[in-house]
């Protein structure tokens, strides 16, 4: 019995330690966090050469922007200090991982024994940054315009709208010019030009020219006298195929009545004639034809001035071209065929856009220094989606704060293809 009593006092003491630890509420000692540790981040060093383009380059701002293409965090980098020829070394400190990096900066350079001011940028994709060592990239840039003194194309609307019954309206084409220097230019003497050949079939035309001359079927020439038509750095002149409100006739149109200039053929008796709107004047066209729109995007333009001392009559005469070829007809055999023209020379012309079609496209008709891409409205040959949509240049904002109109002599990268008409 002694025994028995003393194994259940024990298990008594036992009960009431373990009930005594259960049911006192003892906070456990905490823990302390550790504390935050910096993230570590490696050295990128951004080496970056004048473009070799130009003469006498000095770069005048700059700004980079660093995309995290994990996480689409941006890091932007300002620290600068003018640069001339050679490279200019930017550095950050960044976090391991990879990067997308997008470049513009203001550039000055000898142009024409006088200095221009135009863009450079670059664009560089999957920068590799590892951590704790130090990652180098060299950067290539380009000037992005040549012409930003001058007169850019900024829109062509070539495709033409449909009627509410789904037919084809013509004559509410336009092509939109723009200042894209600082200063006052003239429009006067502007010539606006269209390819004779076709940027959907390729032939070995010869003589070649094409590294000389852009060759050209029909001019339109913008009248004055010099200075009669000035337009302020930025402003936008509208040459018309016809300027009227095209609303009228068709509701899926636009209204073109309020156009700078307009092409007018006299002997047209279909044609209509606004008599508050200058006409463009040629001398390329005879009486038996007209200019037109290829609306499928088949042609290529361009604008330029005429030589010193060149006048349109001096053009028509002197710069004719015949070019020779050889058609090549499956099962039937090749054919001598010829085309008459006109060469325009490419050190005269001041912009050039060409336009194709995925579907069709063969070539560029242009010498690559003038245009080296090409843009379109439609994907297949007369694609019903085209009609009423244009291309549109680009807008770039420099790092002094002013916008321009992109313009790196390619126009794929410059143009929003399929675009809604400024003017619709």
């Amino acid at each position: 019995m002694k025994k028995i009593f003393n194994l259940l006092i024990a298990a008594a003491v036992v009960m009431f330690a373990a009930c005594s630890d259960d049911d006192t509420n003892v906070a456990p000692i905490p823990t302390p966090d550790p504390e935050p540790q910096p993230e570590a981040k490696t050295e990128l060093m951004l080496d970056i050469n004048m473009p070799i383009s130009v003469e006498n380059p000095r770069l005048k701002t700059l700004k980079v922007i660093l995309t995290d293409v994990n996480n689409g965090s941006t890091t932007e980098l300002n620290e600068f200090a003018e640069a001339g020829e050679g490279v200019y070394t930017l550095k950050s400190e960044v976090k391991a991982g990879t990067y997308n990096m997008a470049m513009n900066g203001v550039i000055n350079y000898t142009r024409d024994n006088g200095t221009v001011e135009s863009y450079v940028e670059a664009v560089r994709e999957g920068i590799q940054v590892a951590e704790g060592k130090q990652t180098k990239v060299t950067i290539e840039t380009t000037v992005s315009t040549l012409s930003s003194n001058d007169f850019v194309i900024e829109e062509i609307f070539f495709t033409g709208t449909l009627t509410p019954d789904g037919s084809q309206y013509y004559g509410d084409q336009y092509v939109k010019l723009t200042n894209n220097s600082d200063h006052t230019l003239y429009a006067d003497g502007i010539v606006l030009m269209e390819s004779e050949f076709l940027t959907v079939s390729k032939f070995d035309y010869t003589p070649d020219i094409m590294n000389e001359y852009f060759t050209i079927c029909s001019t339109l020439i913008i009248p004055g006298s010099g200075k009669d038509y000035p337009v302020e750095p930025g402003k936008s002149i509208v040459i018309a195929d016809t300027a009227i409100d095209h609303r009228t006739y068709n509701p899926k149109s636009l209204d073109l009545s309020k156009a700078d200039f307009e092409y007018y053929n006299k002997l047209d008796d279909e044609d209509v004639d606004n008599p508050d709107v200058p006409n463009m004047i040629s001398s390329t066209l005879g009486e038996d034809m007209r200019w037109t729109f290829h609306n499928r995007g088949f042609k290529s333009y361009a604008i330029g001035r005429l030589g010193d001392g060149v006048t349109p009559e001096q053009f028509a005469t002197d710069y004719a071209y015949t070019a020779e070829y050889e058609l090549v007809v499956p099962e039937h055999g090749t054919f001598p065929m010829s085309t008459d023209a006109w060469k325009f020379p490419n050190k005269w012309v001041i912009d050039a856009v060409n336009l194709s079609i995925e579907e069709m496209f063969a070539w560029i008709v242009t010498d690559p220094s003038l245009d080296s891409g090409w843009s379109y409205c439609g994907k297949i040959d007369r694609d019903q989606s085209r009609y009423g949509k244009s291309v549109i240049r680009q807008q770039v904002k420099l790092a002094t704060g002013r916008t321009i109109l992109k313009d790196t002599n390619n126009s794929t990268a410059d143009f929003t293809p399929e675009s809604v008409p400024s003017l619709m």
